[in-house]
């Protein structure tokens, strides 16, 4: 069943005042889908969706919000049959930009109680939607917990490393970078950022990480919940095995088709386990490395709150408030140093004595991270491709390159 709103379009600055259920009343989430000018990947995360797996008896609302309302994309839209339950399309009459559109979208928990939001360049997997009812059920009430990933990081979203978490048996673990490539929210959840939103100025560029601090406050809408999970100390819950994956067509933020952010998902039913939310949860923060309070459950002197943890070496002087700094950069007399020989980077914790490559030691003691270090981290975490395949991609793009701008000067 189809049902099309045009709702008014005006900036999405707070939740509207809007009264709202308490996350212990939530029904089925709804699928909300934020799209604009791209029908071809709407289409295929159509697709997708049709593929999942719902809870026996449950409709699945599912909502398409359309930017500008782009003939195109509102084609797609309408010619879908959404198997699962009702469908709605708002169609926005005016062009509101990613990140209001965003937010527009999240006010949507008012209506629906929790909502499973979705871009449209995202492949689901077809138990995306079991883990989201799953995850909501065991985290919306716990006020610690900011939201719900569908995404699992591959590469850390700073400096394009491969990041490993550590492992402890669960199915989740928890992190301050949020994810924009699926994602869940309960009404709580979502109100308690609208209100932080409302009463808190951004930030400080100094508390974000150096690359974060560069996204727009005027277009991200990522940067202002990173914000608010720093200033506020709340994570996200985030799965080991990805739900959703990132296509990375071109559109507001990519000039042009990317693959570093696909990644395997996760397919087959499976019973969650879901890790509990206390100090013994693995927690990673806003820079991709571990709490220093997870390094101390398992290497109690080497972690701890007078600790700062900076093994990929990216945290810069004004983010170290501590006496003690555990990093890969330079130092020349550290109190115990380790290799670099183990994955996660954490696991050479085990190892003490045996390598130079982390050092803990005072922070004033350490130095800047050597380009040594930084081509021997990207070697030992995306591996190592050997010279000729690394000039033939080199090659390969600057092709790409000259291609592409002598198009564009056709075109002029």
């Amino acid at each position: 069943m189809d049902m099309v709103g045009s709702p008014p379009d005006r900036p999405a600055t707070e939740a509207n005042g809007l009264a709202h259920r308490p996350s212990s009343d939530l029904d089925a989430p709804a699928i909300v889908i934020v799209a604009y000018d791209r029908p071809r990947p709407l289409a295929r995360l159509l697709d997708s969706l049709a593929q999942i797996r719902t809870p026996t008896g449950d409709d699945v609302q599912l909502v398409i919000s359309i930017d500008d309302s782009v003939p195109a994309t509102m084609e797609v839209a309408h010619r879908y049959d959404w198997p699962f339950g009702p469908k709605r399309i708002i169609g926005h009459k005016t062009r509101l930009g990613l990140r209001t559109h965003v937010l527009t979208c999240g006010d949507l928990t008012t209506e629906y109680g929790s909502i499973l939001m979705l871009e449209d360049d995202l492949y689901t997997s077809p138990d995306v939607y079991r883990f989201a009812q799953d995850a909501a059920t065991f985290y919306g009430s716990i006020d610690g917990v900011a939201g719900i990933s569908t995404y699992a990081y591959r590469l850390d979203d700073l400096l394009r490393l491969t990041f490993h978490p550590l492992d402890d048996g669960f199915d989740t673990l928890f992190m301050q970078m949020p994810s924009s490539w699926g994602q869940l929210w309960t009404v709580d959840q979502w109100a308690r950022f609208r209100s932080w939103q409302r009463s808190s100025p951004p930030l400080s560029p100094d508390r974000l990480p150096r690359q974060a601090a560069k996204w727009s406050p005027e277009k991200s809408w990522k940067r202002s919940f990173l914000e608010y999970v720093i200033d506020t100390d709340r994570y996200l819950a985030f799965p080991r095995a990805s739900l959703t994956s990132n296509c990375g067509d071109a559109g507001e933020h990519f000039r042009r088709a990317t693959i570093n952010f696909t990644t395997p998902l996760a397919h087959g039913p499976r019973n969650w386990r879901f890790a509990p939310w206390s100090e013994h949860a693995i927690r990673y923060d806003a820079w991709f490395e571990p709490h220093p309070d997870t390094i101390a459950l398992r290497w109690p002197d080497f972690g701890g709150s007078d600790v700062t943890v900076d093994l990929r070496g990216s945290k810069q002087p004004e983010h170290i408030k501590t006496s003690r700094l555990l990093s890969s950069r330079l130092c020349p007399k550290p109190d115990v140093s380790f290799p670099m020989l183990l994955q996660p980077e954490a696991l050479n914790l085990d190892l003490p004595g045996q390598g130079a490559f982390f050092h803990l030691g005072p922070s004033s003691s350490f130095g800047e991270l050597p380009s040594w270090k930084r081509r021997r981290m990207i070697e030992a975490l995306n591996g190592e491709i050997g010279s000729t395949v690394a000039r033939g991609i080199l090659l390969d793009r600057v092709r790409r390159r000259l291609k592409r701008d002598w198009s564009d000067w056709r075109t002029e």
